[in-house]
């Protein structure tokens, strides 16, 4: 169980639906949020920050100006899910903070928001915190004694803190997706072991029945527009409403480094030294581009069927064609992490404290650098 909350209240936003309303008699135009202005792109930013610091800087990447959130812990890990960052102490905590800027998308058309930034609350937990996975309503944090605790997400946006349910997978994995009216668990038989497959359940706990796949060790997740893919020991499972399809992996263990992936579309990746292994949720199609003695550490899909970036530990960035597995540029960046969204990438240089846009679509050209106030360690992209 959660042991302690500590809230922050800040800006209440109220999430209107996509028609007009009523207040007080007026007339609400169409998308329009309590708090917030709509405007007519995305406000993408960077969120990063020093390791142990307690502080995280908000990068705005249409102006270049940058403001601060106080943290109440030294962050060691950075998690997004488009609006919220989840600043996590490398233990049992885990701090919740609101960045402002968001994108709604209703398939037909989108919206964008911007409202201010500010910190939500900490949560603390049991056991260390190992996956944080935010979608739609619920946010579902993994802890390493193989429990998940479910937050109402939309609580979380209108600055509160509540506990939805918390689940015991029977295993060693703490790891579970919101997938609409769905949580998929990774559950197990034995406590100490990894989990063994992936269940559907409600938002009170219990199995719907509805859903039961083999997935030994699974090791990260992404959720897209085809579905949710989840990493698993030897292959990758899609998850699309109540139908599932492992993808076997023809070269041995897939990766765990987590899956890095534009917010939409139907691709990730993600890599290690062996390689790349790129899903296409869509196509339900698995893919694996060779390390060829590269220590890969971050992996990520441009989601154009046609290429993947990777990170190296020296710091180059590697764009690969995925048909012939061959490197088409490479940029000795000595970056630190990466992360894309429909134009561009965004590395992180912390020994020279700045932040590189790159032009993935031109052979990893440098399109602009911006200054950073701290060390960008640590970075995640929101509101895109």
């Amino acid at each position: 169980m959660v042991r302690k909350v500590v809230v922050v209240v800040g800006l209440v936003l109220a999430v209107a639906g996509c028609g007009p309303g009523e207040e007080g008699g007026e007339e609400r135009p169409h998308g329009y949020v309590a708090g917030a202005e709509e405007l007519p792109e995305a406000q993408v930013a960077i969120a990063y920050a020093a390791v142990g610091a307690r502080q995280l800087s908000l990068l705005d990447l249409a102006g270049g100006s940058e403001e601060q959130v106080g943290l109440s812990i030294g962050v060691e890990e950075l998690a997004e899910d488009g609006r919220l960052v989840y600043a996590g102490d490398g233990d049992r905590t885990l701090e919740i903070v609101d960045t402002g800027v968001w994108t709604v998308d209703h398939t037909d058309h989108v919206h964008y928001y911007r409202a201010a930034a500010r910190t939500v609350g900490a949560v603390a937990l049991d056991a260390r915190v190992v996956s944080v996975v935010g979608a739609e309503a619920h946010t579902a944090i993994g802890t390493a004694d193989g429990r998940v605790t479910v937050l109402d997400r939309r609580k979380l946006e209108g600055g509160a803190v509540s506990e939805v349910v918390t689940v015991d997978s029977g295993s060693s994995t703490g790891l579970a997706v919101p997938y609409g009216e769905t949580l998929l668990v990774a559950v197990g038989d034995e406590k100490g072991r990894p989990a063994s497959r992936i269940v559907a359940m409600g938002y009170d706990g219990r199995e719907t029945g509805a859903l039961r796949v083999p997935c030994v060790a699974p090791r990260g997740a992404a959720v897209l527009r085809g579905g949710v893919v989840i990493a698993c020991e030897d292959s990758v499972v899609r998850i699309k409403g109540d139908t599932s399809e492992v993808l076997e992996s023809e070269v041995g263990p897939v990766a765990g480094t987590g899956f890095g992936y534009r917010p939409r579309s139907n691709e990730a990746a993600v890599g290690d030294g062996r390689g790349v292994w790129s899903v296409n949720a869509s196509k339900v199609t698995l893919r694996h581009v060779p390390a060829n003695g590269r220590e890969l550490v971050a992996a990520v899909s441009p989601a154009d069927g046609r290429t993947v970036l990777a990170l190296d530990d020296d710091g180059t960035l590697i764009s690969y064609d995925l048909t012939t597995g061959r490197a088409i540029a490479e940029a000795p960046l000595r970056a630190a992490t990466v992360t894309l969204d429909v134009n561009r990438a965004y590395v992180t240089q912390p020994e020279a404290q700045a932040i590189v846009e790159v032009d993935y679509q031109d052979r990893l050209r440098t399109a602009r650098t911006f200054p950073a106030s701290q060390r960008p360690d640590l970075a995640v992209e929101v509101g895109r």
